[in-house]
């Protein structure tokens, strides 16, 4: 067994144990006495520095195991004035787009030894004093914000305090902040470039909140590619969503209720609307694609089982990226302040075209 292997089984070890042999709190002395090495060397062996030989490496795992020693993560926060934890804030875990976010931030998260402490605002008082209480409470080291409706002079404010921040979703500009974006515009193009080529005639956007970046951007590109093909809306047609599910199912219901005629495609800005536009449907004994071309964006879990056309947003990625940017940004290591991240277009079934992938 090398080196590596010994210390995994070590590592594996000391999360099952670490209660010492008598009952008591092992510290870095004990290790120290019973490996015959400094301490010093010890807590080198514990930070995996490469300035110690393979030989004492190994005996001081091997002490490290026998008496099931566990680091002492407080101390160690305490002396370097660090608590390993990151802030997070997010509007909800409703969206499947958040929750795919939030697995990415925390992956990397745990790969660096930061631990999370995530909160969810309710409405913009909850976000405000969400963030307040993050800045003023010095419990984590940096926080992750996640497209909040608060005003770009209250992220301004919380950025020229010491803590890092880092905006998912949401630029503001002049501010000390990292972001991480994806390209809402070029996706939401690709999406009604695709709506178009495939000839419809009445095409209706479920649009999203007022006042988020991404429902901005998104119908932004929608409005980009109408005018490339020289296509004008009906403003009959364009429904104001909020990217909840909730939405979609209800502006589906009222509008067949009220026995209007279908649209021949609708472009739903996020996936979970466009899934209460389905289920709306469904009980109306209509279905997709047959009676409505629909397509989503983001590319949810759900989205793929039920061959919902969309536009993939990166959301994993979008969310270790911006764990890497907020614990460099704690660490000193290189960051780069702004990320705009690509999207894909994956055509499924309920535009009337069979994926080929």
């Amino acid at each position: 067994m090398d080196v590596n292997d010994y210390m995994q089984d070590v590592s594996d070890t000391i999360l099952r144990d670490g209660n010492g042999e008598q009952g008591r709190t092992v510290t870095v002395l004990d290790v120290s006495r019973q490996s015959g090495v400094s301490t010093a060397t010890v807590s080198r062996v514990i930070n995996q520095s490469p300035k110690v030989s393979p030989a004492t490496r190994v005996r001081v795992l091997k002490a490290i195991e026998k008496l099931g020693y566990m680091r002492n993560h407080s101390a160690r926060a305490l002396a370097r004035q660090r608590t390993d934890t990151i802030g997070v804030v997010f509007p909800g875990i409703d969206s499947g787009f958040f929750s795919e976010v939030l697995k990415g931030i925390n992956e990397y998260a745990v790969s660096r030894d930061y631990h999370l402490m995530v909160a969810f605002s309710q409405g913009d008082q909850g976000e405000h004093d969400r963030v307040a209480e993050y800045l003023q409470a010095g419990r984590v080291d940096a926080l992750i914000l996640m497209n909040l409706g608060m005003s770009d002079q209250f992220v301004r404010q919380a950025a020229q305090r010491e803590l890092p921040i880092v905006l998912i979703d949401r630029p503001v500009k002049d501010a000390r902040v990292a972001s991480v974006m994806i390209d809402n515009r070029s996706g939401a193009d690709a999406a009604m470039t695709h709506l178009l080529g495939l000839g419809h005639q009445r095409i209706a956007i479920l649009a999203g909140p007022d006042g988020t970046i991404d429902a901005e951007q998104r119908f932004e590109g929608c409005q980009h590619a109408a005018k490339r093909a020289g296509y004008a809306f009906d403003k009959d047609l364009i429904w104001p969503g909020n990217f909840f599910w909730e939405s979609g199912y209800e502006l589906m219901n009222h509008w067949l209720d009220a026995g209007k005629p279908l649209p021949d495609a609708m472009f739903a800005l996020n996936d979970p609307m466009a899934m209460g536009v389905m289920e709306a449907m469904h009980e109306h004994s209509l279905s997709v694609p047959d009676d409505m071309a629909l397509v989503g964006f983001d590319d949810v879990q759900a989205a793929r089982y039920l061959g919902l056309t969309t536009v993939r947003s990166p959301m994993h990625e979008m969310g270790r990226i911006a764990s890497e940017a907020a614990i460099n940004l704690v660490t000193g290591g290189r960051t780069q302040l702004e990320q705009v991240l690509a999207t894909d277009l994956v055509v499924r079934r309920s535009c009337g075209v069979e994926s080929k992938s």
